[in-house]
């Protein structure tokens, strides 16, 4: 048995703490299913004599970050059983994030048994894949945590992000608000809904939902305006990506009124939406111009990406509807946000419990 296995007692392995305390102080955890459990105390210094130890191969190893306020030791067990199984050993050590926003942030980096025969001349194959998005929604779903697969986006490199606005930046969707102000919210939520699960053509729905409005005063919306609920985290999102050189875009198929303040206020590069027609002060339920749907939201980011020189790599889209779906599949990291399922389903990372700042724990460094 290595000298530096563990031997928790029971209070090390509910303590919230005791696991932080250690992390904190560079620790690292290793954790062997095949041993039944075993876990193993290393410093960051010792880890890589550890990994050749253990014969394990980075060759065949995997990184996901899980995000919380309450992870221990015996959830982290609980995980390793339950979800990831089929990993031989997971190492376990604090994300550059971890403390940061509130929340532990702890980065698991899954080993496979390698498929090579003893003695064999031939490349090992490539095992299947532990961290895909079928395993980290359900580890959400049932220990009520937010977990990332870690991806080649950088942080540190300027990059794109194409952001949704209803429901992603802001907690709600401006066109049922506005609807509200006349009392038929009832009728263009339930449009509204249809049309972000996809049920609906986005086109036909918007157009629908705006015929409700006729005949709204511009100066109503001037109130929605002055409260727009914010998501939280949004602002710190967006100052570390401005801070690292990144290009901001709004891409919405809300309305100008609302993405061009938001646009303003947190200094974003653009902003993409809907333009209201309006006639003397008063709203004549259509919009101007093309319609900001699918397809326009994913040629925005591609051509923002040919216009600033962006690595493939670089991009990434944050939305909640079907109507992200096409900008979130064109972007190397597409992040649902809170999302239908749908769009959870399609998505490369998904937060459920964060705030805004979900998507940084995705990037490198």
């Amino acid at each position: 048995m290595p000298n530096n296995t563990l031997n928790l007692d029971e209070n090390e392995r509910l303590s919230v703490n005791y696991l932080n305390r250690q992390l904190s102080n560079a620790r690292v955890f290793g954790y062997s299913n095949a041993s039944i459990g075993e876990w193993h105390d290393i410093g960051e210094e010792e880890l890589s004599q550890h990994i050749k130890n253990q014969q394990l191969d980075h060759t065949f190893s995997e990184k996901c970050v899980l995000v919380g306020q309450s992870i221990n030791i015996e959830t982290l067990q609980k995980i390793a059983h339950g979800i990831f199984e089929s990993a031989q050993y997971i190492v376990v050590s604090a994300h550059h994030l971890h403390g940061e926003f509130s929340k532990q942030a702890i980065l698991l980096e899954l080993f496979h048994a390698t498929s090579e025969n003893p003695g064999s001349q031939s490349s090992p194959q490539r095992p299947n894949k532990l961290v895909s998005n079928t395993a980290l929604l359900a580890l959400a779903q049932q220990y009520f945590l937010d977990c990332f697969a870690v991806t080649n986006t950088q942080l540190s490199t300027p990059g794109l992000i194409v952001m949704d606005m209803d429901s992603t930046i802001i907690n709600m969707e401006c066109i049922d608000e506005i609807a509200a102000l006349v009392g038929v919210e009832d009728k263009v939520s339930a449009l509204t809904e249809r049309a972000m699960q996809g049920e609906l053509d986005f086109n036909q729905s918007l157009l629908a939902r705006l015929s409700c409005l006729t005949g709204i005063k511009l100066v109503e919306l001037e109130k929605l305006k002055s409260r727009l609920p914010v998501n939280p985290g949004f602002a710190i999102t967006m100052r570390y990506l401005q801070n690292n050189g990144w290009i901001t875009c709004i891409a919405s198929g809300g309305f100008t009124y609302f993405a061009d303040y938001l646009k303003d206020t947190f200094e974003l590069t653009y902003a993409y939406s809907n333009v209201l027609s309006i006639d003397q002060g008063v709203l004549t339920g259509n919009v101007e111009g093309e319609i900001v749907n699918a397809q326009m939201k994913r040629q925005i980011l591609v051509d923002k990406c040919q216009q600033h020189n962006i690595k493939a790599h670089q991009s990434i889209a944050i939305g909640d509807g079907a109507n992200d779906l096409l900008m979130m599949q064109e972007a190397a990291l597409g992040v649902a946000y809170k999302a239908k399922p749908k769009v959870q389903l399609a998505a490369n990372a998904n937060i459920h419990y964060c705030g805004f700042e979900g998507l940084l724990y995705c990037l490198q460094p």
